[in-house]
């Protein structure tokens, strides 16, 4: 016989606030009547609304309505069962925790349920009110607990989308300008270099040439802007290219000097280079590795003053790594600054330079790229040392 619904407010008043709602799904009303016992014998009366059904569809039903805190579900429900109705209202989306009750401890049963979802489960036999009032508090706590988790996975899937939209579109942009810049840049390039053939044919004011000189110099770092913007890029999306081979570090430090060597002339800056003997080969990207020194140059350049001096050199590290050094007799840099050098966009403030502040940062992620280091001594007045790592053949 399918009892009538019935709704049983215990003992003492009802704070709305605090009011956890019961659902009973039991198909014998003596147990229902000793559930109505254990709850009047809990501890925090007053707190718990007990609601009966008695069958199958009534069960389903009201867990579909996701209207109780929680639902304490009978194993036997006449010719069907309660895992049954515990899983198919987990498949048709009700977060209600059930905490199943069982008649007989079938370990078994009791295992499925667990596996099905269940929050906890109960034999009916060794139920006490104390028991059951801890069951139903801990099964409350640990389903706000994975409420939480579950609402806070979704928000951090919706941030992440959000992010990695917003990056696809800042590369996009990059793109896009690094392309529009370029052209425009080539077509200065190639004007300048006609200039110039003219100034050699008719020997023109040497004023006039160096004014040809700077614009092709502006020309040069403007490129490596829009190369910087590019590599920070592909750098935090993982995707800077690399080719790496067994290369000679006297040749790595060779080409830097070679590539730097007329700039240090024309600022009155002496540039010199030192490479151990018999160091062993680097296995890295080495046109990646001459970017590193060729920021790291260019930077000593900025900041070493005319007679000025820096030294390019490598040697043996004691962990399978070959170093290179860059080092300056530049004006140095404030202790307070040295954390914050290889941050992408950062400038000193006391900084009159110019740049984007992306070199260093794409110098720490081309060398953490090669599974080295890269750090920096100072001495302000005195001169700085920018150092990193690259592994060997044998590391």
């Amino acid at each position: 016989m399918t009892l009538p619904k019935d709704t049983t407010t215990l003992q003492g008043s009802i704070d709305d606030e605090k009011l956890i709602r019961v659902l009973l799904i039991e198909d014998d009303e003596d147990d229902y009547l000793l559930a109505r016992d254990y709850f009047d014998d809990f501890q925090s009366p007053g707190r718990h609304l007990l609601e009966w059904v008695s069958t199958y569809d009534e069960g389903l039903q009201a867990l579909r309505a996701e209207e109780h805190h929680i639902c304490l579900l009978d194993y036997r429900l006449g010719a069907q069962d309660g895992v049954e109705l515990l899983r198919q209202s987990l498949d048709e989306g009700c977060r209600t925790p059930i905490v199943m009750l069982t008649g007989s401890g079938n370990r078994d049963v009791d295992k499925a349920a667990m596996r099905h979802g269940a929050a906890d489960y109960l034999v009916k036999s060794e139920i006490t009110a104390a028991l059951l009032e801890r069951s139903i508090r801990h099964s409350l706590e640990r389903h706000r607990f994975l409420e939480r988790q579950r609402l806070l996975a979704a928000e951090n899937a919706e941030l992440y989308e959000k992010a990695r939209r917003a990056l696809e579109s800042r590369d996009e942009v990059y793109r896009i300008v690094a392309h529009d810049l370029r052209n425009p840049l080539s077509t200065m390039g190639l004007a300048l270099q006609l200039m110039e053939r003219q100034v050699t044919k008719k020997d023109l004011a040497p004023a006039f040439s160096r004014q040809l000189k700077t614009q092709r110099l502006c020309i040069a770092q403007m490129n490596r802007l829009i190369q910087d913007l590019l590599d920070a890029a592909r750098l935090e999306g993982g995707q800077l290219s690399m080719s790496r081979g067994l290369h000679m570090p006297e040749m790595i430090v060779a080409s830097a000097f070679d590539q730097h060597r007329i700039q240090a002339d024309d600022r009155g800056v002496t540039l010199t280079s030192h490479v151990d003997q018999g160091l062993p080969r680097i296995d890295g990207d080495a046109r990646r590795i001459d970017q590193v020194l060729g920021n790291l140059i260019s930077n000593a350049l900025k900041f070493t003053p005319e007679q000025g001096r820096i030294e390019i050199a490598a040697r043996a590290d004691d962990r399978n790594f070959v170093c290179f050094s860059v080092t300056d007799t530049g004006q140095g840099i404030r202790q307070e600054d040295l954390p914050h050098l290889f941050d992408r966009f950062w400038q000193s403030d006391d900084s009159d330079r110019g740049g984007a502040g992306l070199g260093l940062a794409i110098c720490k992620g081309i060398v953490d790229a090669h599974g080295g280091r890269i750090w920096v001594d100072s001495t302000l007045g005195e001169g700085t040392t920018f150092y990193f790592t690259i592994p060997t053949e044998e590391s």
